[in-house]
């Protein structure tokens, strides 16, 4: 059986196997944090040009977005 070690925040590894439940427990939500922000940082898009981004910025300022996105299911997760 192949052993797998998590990196704890202060650097140590330790054996998947080794962890109490709560560690267990722990990981798991810190790593469905980190996929729901990645899924959600991948899903904005990108655009190229100064007066692009400005008007994008500022449309979010307004919440224009918000308002949009009720109206189209693609928008939604």
């Amino acid at each position: 059986m192949e052993n797998y070690y998590w990196t704890m925040k202060n650097g140590q590894k330790i054996n998947v196997d080794d962890m109490d439940i709560n560690h267990l427990r722990n990981t798991l939500k810190l790593i469905m944090r980190r996929a729901d922000a990645e899924a959600k940082a991948k899903s904005r898009f990108k655009l190229r040009g100064d007066i692009a981004q400005d008007h994008v910025a500022q449309m979010e300022d307004a919440d224009y977005f918000d308002e949009c996105a009720a109206d189209f299911e693609f928008w939604k997760y």
